[in-house]
């Protein structure tokens, strides 16, 4: 009797030990549960660095996306993923950059300087462009001032601001201001892209760029102090792109504009005759030269 009876208090203490391990278990996974919680609150560096690595393709991936609309002219839909791009990872700057571009495209013109002045703050390699931007923005707002002391500050701060001060003449001569024009002109031919400016150019890119290597960058500052003799080397690719360069030859026939407008006839015709020089087909020029002449 005893030796049948004693099998009763071993299933029991089976039941015990199966109920006891169920409970642990669901006390451990919900104390992992607890845990993951916290870590989402607190945001530890280290798991921070564990999984920006993995944001960052998701976001990248999401921001293709919105490029492929992009491309294709559906910028309402690129703009849902540039949107969750950021959302992932707000520094991603070449989805910010885009998405300022679509909003440009809709016509939403405040969405768009509201996101250029943003990557002024963030994107310091990117100064003269985001400044192009919002001078191209302002200009379409009939905000002439604001869009002036844009593309001064892109010029500012551009390798090689002759587009800035191209546009910022052109800005000038539609509000009539003759010699604010005539300057500007001046100065987008004084940096158009000859070897001496491409060399200097490229050394205040590297400048201005985030690079943390201190001995390039004081290398490259004193190369841009150190004179060089630009004779000495072989500048016929330059030269002969600046002959054909049809920008060029519009500047030249808005600079040759600007001196007619401001009644200097004799600058007039030297401008226009180098436009023709460098573009003999070029009509605007041929126009003006000939009522010049009359």
């Amino acid at each position: 009797m005893f030796s049948s009876s004693s099998t009763i208090p071993a299933k029991k203490s089976t039941e015990n030990f199966e109920n006891k391990f169920i409970r642990y278990s669901l006390i451990s996974i919900w104390g992992i549960l607890i845990l993951f919680g916290f870590l989402s609150i607190l945001q530890p560096q280290w798991l921070v660095n564990i999984s920006s690595p993995g944001k960052m393709t998701e976001a990248i991936h999401i921001r293709n996306y919105g490029d492929i609309f992009l491309k294709n002219g559906n910028y309402k839909a690129a703009i849902i993923r540039y949107r969750k791009a950021i959302t992932i990872q707000p520094d991603l700057i070449s989805a910010i950059g885009n998405l300022g571009i679509c909003y440009t495209k809709l016509q939403r013109y405040d969405d768009a300087i509201r996101i250029f002045k943003y990557l002024l703050k963030i994107d310091a390699e990117s100064t003269h462009t985001n400044y192009y931007n919002l001078a191209e923005l302002y200009k379409r707002k009939n905000d002439a001032e604001s869009a002036i002391e844009c593309y001064v500050k892109s010029a500012e701060t551009n390798p090689y601001p002759i587009y800035s001060y191209q546009y910022l003449g052109e800005l000038y001569l539609k509000l009539q201001r003759w010699d604010l024009a005539i300057e500007s002109f001046e100065l987008a031919l004084a940096n158009k892209l000859t070897l001496e400016n491409s060399y200097y150019g490229m050394l205040k890119g590297i400048d201005k760029t985030s690079i943390d290597e201190p001995d390039i960058l004081k290398a490259v500052r004193s190369f841009m102090n150190e004179p060089v003799e630009f004779e000495n080397f072989d500048n016929k690719i330059f030269e002969a792109m600046l002959k054909k360069d049809r920008e060029i030859a519009k500047t030249y026939n808005f600079l040759g504009y600007a001196h007619f407008m401001n009644n200097n006839f004799q600058e007039a015709k030297s401008n226009y005759e180098t436009a023709l020089n460098i573009w003999p087909d070029f009509v605007d020029a041929k126009k003006n030269l000939k009522n010049l002449n009359y």
